[in-house]
């Protein structure tokens, strides 16, 4: 479905809706419909009462008794209980493809307050793991949330399973291996790093354990790719359990934005095989990402015979599983790392060329793309190029996104304005402000990134969480973070808070314009499609703190249950399907 063609169905879903409202005669009854709810819908007026008919929103009311009335038998009645009801979040960029594929190996740190707590998990996983397999954190956490505030040594991991290879990423900085991993992997004594990457070791040149990305994470990169994966059967499974979670979230949509060692077509086959059996629950947007240096023109000209732009792969749920366009990474010269442990990286002298010879493949394809880049001085060079393109071609004729832009400047903005550039934001900072702070200082901090900025600037802007590595998939984190100025550890930046309400609007209907469907979802209103989630609490009135807390109790995608809490809406819960291998760390998580 192209953009012309979402808008359109957007229409024809608000043409349906008002049809029926204005023809009783033949309006059929809801399919859903949720009373007692805490609504500020897109007009900005609160309500307590919603209908969803053929998967969109057709009514609001105070009048829960009017919707009834309209209700049969067959109509399903959610009693809110008087709590907050918000258009799903929509995560900008997330790794989702990704981060399904390897989920259930993955011992996940979210939330985890103490180095302690996170040693004894990591202790009673390697006590189940088999031989042959590893227990692993892949990113997710900051040591800063830790009342330590440090990370684990590779003795503190060794001395707990001498036995068990154990491998902890730290964002795309750096990461700790216990003994038994450098054995099982082979580094040694005469292992040479990846250039830009730093094996640690002591005073007799034996590797310590710690690796370093200085600032090229290459060396993580290849840690990760050297593990134990699942076979299909279990990458299906766990993509099941991933996005289960997320829906506990209250995420309904997603725009994956690739990834490293993320190979397409062969490593998206869980979430594919999902979509076309219509299992998948959520809406994901799929951004295309290369995976071999000087061979991204080769991948984009077989993506794009292959596949048209905002192609539906989804067999049940519309934009439920598109390709979208290209990117994060369009060439390897040209994208930065965001490593703040690190110095700034310079881009190459070359990272122009190749850079305009893809974007012009994506402009005259129609496709629509995104650049990854941290720093001004990457935006700066970029956008050098993208002026060049628009001279001959119109760069506006796509949709296109600037990524993270964590130091963008005020001259950088008004040049993406002019342009027709979006920029997508993720709490990076949220899991990496210290380590800014350290090298950048306070006052950079205070706007690293300047998202008011870029709304004051016209931008359209969505936000994202940038999970599941460089920090967590959980949205509520990022938010934290947008709304507090503060660190998942509590360190406060300096910045200055978003409302809470222009938070929630940039994780729902801004994220929904950069995919295009910025008429069809994100809003509370008629005619645009039923996702929603009702939460635990209220996080336009709750105390700060609470935030890192939020949880769904029922999510809904399309006018569909797809997610219910066991305690607050039993009637409607699943169980969980039992996480593969056995041994999954999901199976021992108390929070399911």
């Amino acid at each position: 479905m192209n953009t012309f063609t979402k808008r359109f169905a957007g229409i024809a879903s608000i043409a349906s809706v008002a049809l029926a409202l204005i023809s009783p005669g033949i309006m059929a009854a809801p399919e859903l419909v949720v009373i007692n709810a805490n609504i500020t819908a897109a007009d900005t007026e609160q309500y307590r009462a919603l209908s969803v008919e053929n998967g969109v929103f057709s009514e609001f009311s105070n009048r829960a008794d009017a919707l009834l009335s309209q209700a049969d038998n067959n109509t399903i009645v959610i009693d809110a209980k008087g709590k907050r009801l918000i258009a799903g979040i929509n995560d900008s960029h997330l790794h989702v493809t990704r981060g399904g594929r390897f989920y259930n190996l993955e011992t996940r740190w979210e939330g985890v307050t103490s180095l302690k707590a996170g040693l004894a998990m990591l202790k009673a996983q390697a006590e189940r793991t088999p031989k042959g397999q590893w227990v692993r954190v892949v990113g997710g956490f900051s040591p800063n949330q830790f009342e330590e505030k440090r990370l684990p040594t590779p003795q503190e991991l060794t001395a707990i399973a001498p036995d068990t290879p154990i491998f902890v990423l730290h964002l795309y900085s750096g990461g700790v291996l216990n003994q038994k991993a450098l054995e099982v992997l082979n580094i040694n004594k005469d292992t040479k790093a990846p250039e830009g990457s730093v094996i640690e070791r002591d005073s007799a040149g034996n590797p310590t354990g710690v690796l370093l990305a200085q600032p090229n994470p290459m060396i993580l990169y290849k840690t990760i790719a050297a593990l134990p994966q699942m076979t299909t059967d279990q990458q299906l499974n766990s993509s099941r359990q991933f996005y289960r979670k997320l829906l506990s979230l209250g995420v309904t949509s997603v725009i994956d934005a690739g990834g490293g060692g993320h190979t397409f077509p062969d490593d998206y086959i869980a979430s594919e095989t999902l979509a076309k059996q219509g299992e998948l629950p959520i809406r994901v947007s799929n951004y295309l990402f290369p995976q071999v240096p000087a061979k991204e023109m080769l991948n984009f000209m077989q993506w794009m015979h292959a596949f048209e732009a905002d192609e539906n792969h989804h067999s049940h749920l519309e934009n439920g599983y598109v390709i979208e366009g290209g990117g994060e990474l369009l060439t390897y010269r040209a994208s930065d790392y965001e490593n703040f442990r690190a110095p700034r990286p310079e881009l190459p002298d070359d990272a122009e060329h190749a850079l305009e010879e893809v974007i012009r493949l994506h402009l005259l394809e129609g496709w629509p793309f995104r650049l990854h880049a941290t720093y001004d001085e990457s935006i700066t060079r970029i956008l050098n190029v993208l002026e060049h393109i628009h001279n001959t071609q119109r760069v506006d004729s796509v949709r296109w996104i600037i990524d993270h832009a964590e130091t963008v400047s005020d001259a950088n903005l008004a040049r993406i304005k002019k342009l027709g550039g979006a920029i997508a934001v993720q709490g990076r900072m949220a899991f990496a402000g210290e380590d800014f702070v350290a090298r950048y200082g306070k006052a950079q901090a205070a706007r690293t990134p300047p998202i008011q900025a870029m709304i004051d600037a016209g931008i359209t802007v969505g936000l994202g969480t940038d999970g599941t590595r460089v920090s967590s998939f959980n949205p509520w984190a990022t938010y934290y973070w947008a709304v507090t100025g503060k660190t998942v550890g509590g360190f406060a930046l300096g910045s200055t808070p978003l409302e809470r309400q222009t938070a929630l609007q940039l994780f729902t209907s801004g994220s929904a314009a950069l995919s295009g469907e910025e008429a069809l979802k994100g809003q509370l209103k008629p005619g645009f499609y039923a996702d929603f989630a009702i939460l635990n609490h209220d996080i336009l009135r709750v105390d700060e703190d609470a935030l890192l807390n939020t949880q769904s109790q029922l999510t809904v995608v399309g006018g569909k249950i797809v997610f219910a809490d066991k305690q607050d809406y039993p009637e409607h819960y699943t169980a969980p399907l039992k996480a593969e291998p056995s041994w999954s760390p999901v199976n021992f998580d108390t929070q399911r």
